[in-house]
Order: structure tokens, then C-alpha cells, then sequence
């Protein structure tokens, strides 16, 4: 019951600081802002996290695995000619459903390569984006000579500038482009299996 509790803290403090992260930016918020967000005693997201950059990880982290779990609906997407365009589809929508999140990825993006510890984290991060991406592809009829791993790199690198212009850019045509990269990516598969 203990176990319980202590992870349904841990997770109300995560949520807490991923609502004001999102909301005020890394700069503005502090942790009194969090645990007051949580409901929580300052002291308690310190025996949680004994730094703000040790939340700012985990919260990464986590935020990392549920949009993951987001893309895995790509796995439910029946293979067919229009698969590459039906699966871009989700990472675009999430854009518009969730900016909060992409902000924050990008905040802790920048914050983190100032550290060792933060690349790490952002390296473990795109790892976990490439497996996603890798895993999605398995349902693709690929040959030997596609290089899976580097697709999926340019997949994510792709994926996250896209995101960045659709939330920066007011004139940014999501529609057009992400359908354009759709294109690229069927005309690289088709010569790839030939």
C-alpha cells in the first residue's frame, strides 16, 4: 500500500510539473510553482528529485513513453498503398493535440545539451524514437539494402522540424507538407525494392 502511494505522488509531481513546464516554461518555473500545482509539500518533490534537472529528466523520460504509446497506433494502420500517408498522419495530428508536449520536448532538448547527463537523456530519448520507427517499418515489405536505422533517424529529425515549423509558423501548410514528405518516402521505397 505504501508502494502505492509513493508512485502515486511520484506521478501527481510528474504530471504537476509537466502542466506547469508546459504552461510557463523551464525559465519561470520553479519548484514552490510545481509542488503547488501537485498539491504537494516542496519538501516531497525534493525527496522525489533532489534537483529540478533530475524532474526535467524524468519528466522527459516519461513523456518520451507516452508519446511513443501514441505512435504505436501506426501498428493498427492495415498495410496498403496509402500506409505512408496514413501513418504520417498521427504524429501530425499530435502536433495539434498536443503542442504542449512538443514544446516541452524542445525545451528540454535545449537545456539538456548543455549537460553529459542531458544528452544522455535526449540520446536515450531518440533511441527510443528510432525502435518506434524501426518497429513501425516492420510492416513494410523491406529489403536488405534499406537501411533501417538511418531511415528512422531522418524519420524523427523530419518528424521534429515539422512539429517546430507547425507551431511557429502561422502560414506553415501541415497538409501539404507532411503529404509531400509522404511522397518522398514512397518514391525512396519503391526504387529501394526494386
Amino acid at each position: 500500500m505504501i508502494k502505492q502511494a509513493e508512485g502515486d505522488t511520484r506521478a501527481k509531481i510528474i504530471d504537476a510539473a509537466y502542466k506547469v513546464l508546459a504552461d510557463i516554461g523551464h525559465e519561470k518555473a520553479s519548484m514552490k510553482e510545481i509542488a503547488k500545482e501537485a498539491g504537494v509539500a516542496q519538501g516531497l518533490i525534493n525527496y522525489y528529485f533532489p534537483s529540478k534537472e533530475d524532474l526535467l529528466f524524468e519528466l522527459f523520460h516519461t513523456e518520451t513513453n507516452r508519446y511513443c504509446d501514441e505512435i504505436n497506433k501506426i501498428d493498427s494502420i492495415p498495410l496498403s498503398q496509402t500506409f505512408i500517408r496514413d501513418a504520417l498522419k498521427i504524429p501530425e495530428a499530435l502536433v495539434e493535440t498536443h503542442p504542449e508536449w512538443h514544446r516541452l520536448r524542445f525545451e528540454l532538448f535545449a537545456i539538456g545539451l548543455r549537460s553529459e547527463r542531458g544528452c544522455q537523456e535526449i540520446a536515450r530519448s531518440l533511441q527510443a524514437g528510432r525502435e518506434q520507427a524501426i518497429n513501425s517499418m516492420g510492416k513494410l515489405p523491406l529489403g536488405d539494402n534499406v537501411n533501417k536505422d538511418a531511415v528512422a533517424s531522418i524519420l524523427l529529425a523530419v518528424l521534429d522540424g515539422l512539429a517546430l515549423q507547425a507551431m511557429s509558423d502561422s502560414d506553415f501548410d501541415g497538409e501539404a507538407t507532411y503529404g509531400t514528405f509522404a511522397e518522398i518516402m514512397e518514391i525512396y521505397m519503391a526504387v529501394k525494392n526494386k
